[in-house]
């Protein structure tokens, strides 16, 4: 939808403005028209955090968003955006079990998420618990997501033992040309396989399990080859963590990962290496890979190899693969050093063409720069996502320093993406030419600090920081923009009364789910992409009606529909006013009534300046007795098998008790014309105290339905997830003090 925003400057220093704040080539060369930049990222949720966010946009345009929020909660996110990703709600999982705001997704659950869509928009949801089974659910097409069906896999006691799991749906347009076995035999389209770490597996080489399914719901084996033993299988095929692609011609398959000499060398003294595996259906779907050597048997040389790593693995999570729509697959992998150098890690690139069975990669290019000085040291968990023929976008988290990244240095961490354009030829095949590359730093600001441990659920044993989990994902619009979620853990908040100093068990910054989207420079479809700047401007309108509860088929909602979010500054400075108009305030009785359980109504402004969020808040029941508060957001912190962190951020109201720090502010409520407005008139020492040098960033205005006051929330009530529901978003922007 269509947003507007309120200038904050002249013509002539609005443009100086967007000049300097446009992400800047890493080459420091000044933009120019053909330079990336992206918009003010868009934050998820205001109240929810987890690690590793997954992002995907269905046909509809419509953007998605899921992650676990960890096995101690037994509890994932999964979110719907009707606005291009700006604003996010809670997607139904399975009814409400009571009557309290939040997500309705009982366990088990909480562990890794995947989301992906058929032609027709119907969107597949996993979620992985404690590393034993899986939970899969469905939405539409009818409905387009108002609702989900749901199943379990192996959790009835015939644990699978999982790990990781991801999709690939097979689903050609019927104009697509076939080369499929599958498709030849009538199949049934779309054909979903979901794939995960086979723990079960006894052989040199866990592998892999895939399973296919025709509704979403109901999987069987998909892999030719496996003999059962009794202790798992003899033969499970080698792919392991790296995301899939699959081929809509030939419903081929496609996985990538690490491979040491010993196993996949071609000699005793080759060198460790990246590999693939591809996986042939047959009439029925079933997989054919190429390490299936019979009878049970595995012969890992029959894999593809995509590039020697002499430094090291391949597989500082994960090797990612993608294909473009001239059907090459691009690779992205960060090396992961055999001798523990950190200036090694460092992330590259390669491409296949179809034309030679995607056998022929090319060398491998390096698109991080691992400098210091651009704060792209040192890198970890790279992604890619490929769009028109030989063009893709490679992201990965860059520190500034060239230390292990597990280390306790006091790292900052950004968000970095290459955009790689491989030479193709008339058929759109890659012709092995190196490609051109331009490499941005995405985030406006350090995302993380200090250590991301890699070691997994062994984190909670070295105490090392694992709130970011182990990936984040860029996807692209229709229009060829990239689209980046990501964790800003920057805030450093822990649960009182630890520190950021101390981390033994509870480690500090909740990762703040956030979007970046590319507004302009060139897309991955060959043209320019447009969108929004990232200039302070003084606030957002956003249109009427878009208060859907719930997001998809739901009814709009009169008093929680916001129509715009505004910043201004009292001539003298000592006080910032907060204001956010919304349809209907007239009638809280009404507003509270349509959302079951709600007893409080809550309008948020929340912004980042430094590396604090603060926020300003109207509340009101059904009394109509509303108060006015601003403060700086807290944490509460729940357990799981990588120690505690942030999982609920809170808002909270002035009042008796430790937990309610919320400052009493002067405000009014005026429904003299439509829309209302709410103004809060907050002493600028309450947030922080910012000046006119100051920046307000990612200015949001949320409208939430409650249970309870949010200075009541504790551990018991984010442990069964009884905290505020977003009804309406209005987000984001920048603000400064003209």
């Amino acid at each position: 939808m269509a947003r507007s925003r309120f200038a904050v400057y002249t013509l002539t220093a609005l443009v100086t403005g967007s000049i300097a704040l446009a992400p800047m080539p890493l080459s420091g060369a000044p933009p120019s028209s053909n330079s990336i930049g992206f918009e003010t990222p868009s934050i998820v949720d205001p109240i929810h955090t987890n690690g590793e966010p997954d992002i995907a946009i269905d046909p509809q345009g419509r953007v998605f968003n899921s992650g676990p929020t960890g096995t101690g909660t037994q509890r994932s996110t999964w979110f719907g955006s009707v606005d291009a990703g700006h604003s996010f709600r809670v997607m139904a999982q399975k009814t409400v079990p009571s009557a309290i705001m939040g997500i309705p997704a009982p366990g088990p659950g909480g562990g890794d998420t995947d989301i992906a869509f058929d032609r027709s928009g119907k969107q597949y949801f996993s979620d992985l618990w404690a590393l034993a089974c899986q939970r899969v659910a469905v939405t539409g097409p009818a409905n387009s997501g108002a609702s989900d069906q749901e199943n379990f896999l192996g959790c009835s006691g015939s644990s699978p033992g999982s790990d990781r799991q991801w999709f690939a749906v097979y689903d050609p347009s019927p104009t697509t040309p076939n080369q499929s076995a599958y498709r030849a035999a009538g199949g049934q389209a779309p054909l979903v396989y979901l794939v995960w770490n086979n723990l079960a597996g006894p052989g040199p080489n866990a592998g892999e399990q895939w399973n296919k399914s025709t509704d979403g719901l109901n999987y069987t084996n998909a892999t030719a080859g496996e003999i059962p033993n009794g202790a798992g299988v003899v033969y499970s095929p080698f792919g392991g963590d790296g995301y899939p692609a699959i081929d809509q011609v030939t419903g081929n398959v496609f996985q990538a990962a690490a491979c040491d000499a010993s196993l996949c060398g071609t000699s005793s003294t080759a060198t460790p290496g990246l590999y693939m595996n591809i996986g042939t259906p047959d009439s029925t779907g079933v997989l054919h890979f190429l390490d299936d050597a019979g009878g049970g048997n595995q012969d890992l040389k029959r894999l593809v190899k995509i590039a020697d790593t002499p430094a090291g693995s391949p597989d500082t999570l994960f090797s990612v693969l993608s294909m473009d729509s001239g059907r090459n697959l691009e690779v992205v992998w960060t090396v992961s050093p055999s001798n523990n150098d950190p200036a090694l890690r460092q992330t590259f690139v390669s491409a296949a063409s179809a034309a030679g069975g995607w056998t022929a990669w090319t060398a491998p290019v390096q698109v991080s720069d691992g400098s210091t000085a651009t704060g792209d040291a040192t890198n970890v968990f790279p992604w890619i996502k490929a769009g028109g023929a030989g063009r893709a976008d490679a992201v990965w988290y860059g520190s500034d320093k060239q230390v292990d990244p597990s280390s306790h240095n006091n790292q900052s961490w950004n968000v970095f993406m290459s955009q790689v354009a491989f030479p193709t030829n008339t058929s759109g095949g890659i012709t092995g030419a190196a490609p051109s590359k331009q490499l941005v730093k995405v985030t406006p600001h350090p995302m993380h600090y200090d250590d991301v441990c890699l070691q997994g659920s062994g984190c909670i044993t070295s105490q090392g920081n694992r709130n970011l989990a182990d990936f984040f994902v860029v996807t692209i619009d229709s229009s060829g923009a990239a689209e980046i979620v990501y964790d800003d853990t920057s805030n450093k908040l822990v649960q009182a009364p630890n520190t950021c100093t101390v981390q033994a068990a509870d480690h500090c910054g909740a990762g703040v789910i956030s979007i970046a989207r590319q507004s302009s420079g060139p897309g991955l479809f060959g043209t320019k992409v447009s969108g929004p700047s990232n200039t302070p401007v003084s606030g957002l309108t956003d249109p009427s009606g878009d208060a859907l509860y719930p997001v998809i088929g739901g009814a709009n909602q009169a008093g929680f529909d916001l129509r715009s979010s505004r910043l201004s500054f009292s001539p003298d400075g000592s006080t910032l006013n907060v204001t956010m108009q919304v349809t209907d305030l007239a009638h809280p009785a009404t507003a509270i009534a349509a959302v079951p359980g709600a007893t409080n109504l809550q309008y948020v402004t929340r912004w980042q300046m430094g590396n604090t969020v603060y926020y300003a808040a109207m509340e009101n029941t059904i009394s109509n007795q509303p108060i006015f508060y601003a403060g700086a957001m807290n944490s509460i912190d729940l357990c799981s098998v990588s120690a505690c962190f942030p999982h609920v951020l809170t808002y909270p109201e002035p009042g008796t008790g430790a937990t309610f720090t919320g400052k009493a502010e002067a405000g009014s409520i005026s429904c003299a014309s439509s829309p209302c407005t709410i103004t809060i008139a907050v002493k600028v020492a309450d947030v922080g105290g910012p000046t006119t040098a100051s920046l307000l960033e990612s200015v949001g205005a949320y409208a939430l339905a409650a249970a309870l006051q949010e200075g009541a929330e504790d551990n018991a009530s984010a442990q069964s997830d009884t905290v505020p529901l977003e009804i309406d978003g209005v987000c984001c922007f920048n603000f400064r003090r003209k």
